[in-house]
């Protein structure tokens, strides 16, 4: 019989240690998981992620990241973060889960930014910075388990977002003149009526459309990092996302200045995914 004890801290009294009956602990409910919340959450660096071939040949590489977020002041802790192991059913590995915050006021928004490169044989390419603004979450969240069969990372990816603007600058995030850029982006579950998304677009499910994230061996034996989404189950059907772009735009300061307007996709459905980078 296991005996467990609770401090008691009680003003003016006396500490106690007290046992508690295996009774009483049967009444108490406990949960694999936990929330957390990012308040004036700010970084930034120089350090580099960088994925190798297998022959050590080529790379890509990310860096220089700095990502901020304000904060819902006026309740910063009421609608947190949640981390939560859950089962994965019908035999298969528990699922780590992570619901973002709802944000229905949209005050929790983010800044983003970060360079990326190409190196083949020494050649390095800079391919420039990306930069976000205003990037506002409303729900969804990710998943992580072991794939149903094979090695790699099996993974679900839920999300309803508003973007104020993508820019994609070849010579730099202080090159603002030389860019393309996308504008009042928005990103979430179709609508019948092809209004504005209010829920997020399931992109991939750990359960019935997995997501994964492995390296695969070709008939040659060249090692290929993967990226994949499956086939839906049997009987499950792939969610339906939309797309919506205010403006998009080409800025030179060599030339004129291109305006291609708004774009919009009513209704996608991701049915299958299959990237495969080369040696």
């Amino acid at each position: 019989m296991r005996t467990f004890f609770l401090l008691l801290l009680v003003p003016g009294l006396a500490c106690a240690l007290e046992p508690l009956p295996d009774s009483a602990l049967s009444k108490i409910g406990g949960r694999d998981g936990m929330s957390f919340n990012l308040s004036n959450f700010a970084m930034s660096g120089n350090a580099v992620l960088r994925y190798t071939t297998p022959d050590g040949r080529s790379s890509i590489g990310i860096g220089n990241l700095a990502a901020s977020r304000s904060d819902n002041v006026d309740a910063p802790f009421a609608d947190p973060y949640r981390l939560d192991v859950i089962p994965g059913g019908q035999g298969r590995a528990d699922i780590v889960n992570i619901a973002m915050p709802q944000n229905l006021a949209g005050r929790e928004v983010w800044q983003m930014a970060l360079d990326f490169d190409v190196d083949d044989g020494g050649i390095v390419v800079k391919g420039g910075s990306v930069i976000l603004k205003d990037l506002i979450y409303y729900g969804g969240g990710f998943q992580w388990s072991t794939p149903a069969a094979g090695d790699g990372l099996a993974f679900g990816l839920s999300t309803r977002l508003d973007l104020g603007s993508l820019a994609l600058q070849p010579n730099g995030r202080d090159a603002a003149g030389e860019a393309m850029v996308l504008s009042q982006v928005r990103i979430g579950a179709a609508l019948d009526d092809g209004s504005a998304p209010v829920a997020p677009w399931r992109i991939a499910d750990v359960g019935s459309q997995a997501g994964i994230f492995n390296v695969r061996t070709d008939e040659a034996g060249n090692a290929r990092l993967h990226i994949g989404i499956n086939w839906p189950d049997a009987g499950a059907q792939a969610a339906a996302g939309t797309i919506q772009i205010g403006n998009i735009a080409f800025r030179s300061d060599a030339g004129a200045n291109v305006d291609l307007g708004s774009s919009r996709i009513g209704s996608i459905q991701l049915q299958y995914l299959d990237i495969k980078f080369r040696p």
